[in-house]
């Protein structure tokens, strides 16, 4: 997507400027000291910081205001030629219909339901056609993490590994509380009122909510959003669709976190918030309060039931931010070592341990390893004579996750140096067990 026009204001040598009608292909021309480096430096600093690459922000022009701003507009007749190439295919009478129930799996993990276009489906191309259009065109803020090019779950927790109060929100059924007024609202822009053929049957916004959405049936299992049109779990655009849709909500609330000294990621429905050892505001019920009021404005709801509040250390699904380490002396006193680390959760090295333990030292069965540290049973559909096997077989997998997850942190180290020396060696010696040990 090109650039159509730019607004900087009160950065640098600027105290103002407006630039448009950019071209595909632009030339800078000016006299010296005329601003011409300090336009890329500040191009440059707003494409990073949407990357989210760490770098010091540019000098104010003018000391009597406190802030600056680069506005950046984009043009996007291309992402409305693609969308129309994109749909040929399931055209119907020059419009694009609505997703039937015949044409989606529905299933629950848990206490969530799932929905998926079923195989040999004309749509099935689709999704992906327009996850490319919109996650290459369409800038994000910085503070989400889910779902983004270079990005994982381990980058929810990063910015946070040298803060002192942890807080972690959750919003409530995230995906299906997205409307399909939201996303017209959201999304419009990119398409205006330009409409799928001459006779104007169908708008361009429509046929992508058509695309996008799915309309529970009244019989559904799911009965909170039964006749309701939401953006489905599950579907190969939601995620890049909720992104774009909640980016207003990620500004409103990073902004407000700016004000106070507390840093904010988010990876889909969790919510991360950190301060340092000056602020514990993040745990006051005011704050709390202040953010439900920021996500309410597009009727999401926060989970209070998963409202998790810490202090110097947090464990989160399996991984640990640990700024120090708090020990009682005889006393009665308090001796705090500070770690200042992101790892994986104690509990989770302590399965691939007793995993090693087991088959090294016990010599026990695959059947016996997964029943003892994961409860684990056999579905029905086996036969007995290849019940042995099958437990090899998930075992050889457990062994291989968990040695995905340490080398996930190794890799993640490299770049943000967040672990201590002797937990990288500790990783790096599991890992060559677990090698050893894989069926």
């Amino acid at each position: 997507m090109s650039i159509k026009s730019i607004k900087i204001k009160n950065l640098l040598s600027f105290d103002e400027l407006i630039i448009n009608d950019f071209k595909n292909i632009n030339c800078i021309v000016g006299r010296n000291n005329s601003g011409k480096s300090n336009l890329l430096k500040l191009i440059r600093f707003f494409y990073h910081k949407l990357e989210d690459k760490r770098e010091l922000p540019p000098t104010l022009n003018s000391k009597y205001s406190t802030f600056g701003t680069i506005t950046i507009i984009y043009d996007t007749s291309r992402i409305k030629q693609n969308f129309k190439k994109f749909l040929k295919n399931i055209l119907k009478n020059n419009t694009i219909p609505l997703v039937k129930k015949e044409n989606i799996n529905e299933f629950r993990i848990g206490k969530s339901y799932f929905y998926e276009l079923r195989d040999n489906n004309d749509l099935l191309s689709i999704p992906k056609n327009i996850n490319i259009a919109f996650q290459r065109n369409i800038p994000l803020n910085n503070a989400v993490v889910s779902f983004r090019k270079n990005k994982s779950y381990l980058d929810l927790f990063e910015p946070h590994s040298k803060n002192y109060y942890f807080l972690r929100l959750d919003i409530k059924a995230f995906f299906h509380s997205i409307e399909a007024r939201d996303i017209k609202d959201i999304f419009s822009s990119y398409f205006e009122d330009n409409h799928m053929d001459d006779d104007k049957k169908q708008t361009l916004i429509n046929a992508f909510i058509n695309i996008v959405t799915y309309i529970v049936p009244n019989d559904s299992p799911n009965e909170d959003f039964r006749g309701k049109k939401i953006l489905p779990m599950g579907f190969v655009t939601s995620p890049v669709v909720s992104n774009i849709v909640f980016r207003k909500i990620d500004i409103q609330i990073q902004k407000f976190c700016a004000q106070h000294n507390i840093v904010y990621t988010r990876y889909a429905d969790d919510m991360l918030f950190s301060s340092t050892k000056n602020s514990r505001y993040i745990h006051s019920d005011g704050f709390i309060n202040e953010i439900s009021i920021l996500v309410s404005q597009m009727k999401f709801k926060l989970n209070q039931h998963k409202t998790l509040k810490s202090t110097h250390t947090l464990s989160l699904n399996g991984y640990t931010i640990q700024y120090s380490n708090i020990r009682k002396d005889i006393l009665g006193g308090r001796d705090e070592k500070i770690i200042n680390e992101f790892r994986l959760s104690n509990k989770k090295i302590n399965i691939i341990k007793k995993m090693i333990h087991f088959i090294e030292t016990e010599k026990q069965t695959p059947r016996y390893i997964l029943q003892k540290l994961f409860n684990y049973q056999l579905s029905p559909d086996v036969p007995i004579e290849k019940q042995e096997e099958y437990y090899k077989h998930q075992l050889s997998n457990k062994l291989t996750g968990y040695r995905s997850y340490l080398l996930s942190f190794v890799i993640f180290d490299k770049k943000y140096g967040c672990m201590q020396k002797v937990t990288i060696k500790k990783y790096i010696e599991l890992i060559e067990k677990l090698n050893e040990n894989i069926l």
